[in-house]
């Protein structure tokens, strides 16, 4: 994976018609990120780290903006200067990535994670990732549609309310 390889803001509008820029992350973001921490419910932490441990915002946004841009990277939605979504892609080897997203309760439902997914999929193809893997809950719905959606083969694993899902990167079928 090439630390190189720079990944350009993008400009969407939301279902609502929120405007939305999706932008790589950077050490100043720190606050704005564990800002939106503090306005997540129980269930998004949980459905995000499939678990019910308490994530403290200001540390998980030192290590989100602290990162090493070899070991992944840190994709974020912003909307009216606010975080309203944090998506992550983890190199677990030279070819596969892991992915994950957070969107804030109050923009779940208008696009945003879709979005997000899609530009973290951009990014690990531009890094040269050939799959990748998201965990999460079996009831996360959202993220499952998210995952669905995308226009590659997927393998579903599952097991003690959670599933493990591996997308191959090859390039979209074209729809006759």
């Amino acid at each position: 994976m090439s630390a190189a390889v720079q990944h350009k803001p993008v400009l969407i509008v939301t279902r609502t018609g929120r405007l939305v820029t999706i932008r790589p992350c950077t050490p100043a973001d720190a606050p704005l990120i564990a800002a939106m921490y503090q306005r997540l419910s129980p269930r998004s932490m949980r459905f995000r780290y499939c678990s019910g441990l308490h994530i403290h915002g200001e540390e998980e946004a030192a290590r989100l903006c602290g990162g090493d841009p070899d070991a992944g990277v840190v994709l974020l939605a912003l909307s009216e200067g606010e975080v309203v979504a944090v998506g992550e892609l983890g190199r677990v080897d030279e070819e596969c990535a892991e992915i994950a997203l957070l969107v804030r309760d109050d923009c779940q439902g208008e696009g945003i994670g879709t979005a997000l997914g899609q530009e973290l999929v951009e990014a690990a193809r531009e890094r040269g990732f050939t799959r990748l893997v998201a965990y999460m809950l079996a009831e996360n719905q959202a993220m499952r549609r998210i995952i669905r959606g995308l226009p590659f083969r997927r393998t579903w694993d599952s097991g003690c309310g959670e599933l493990c899902v591996t997308v191959e990167l090859d390039p979209p079928a074209v729809l006759r």
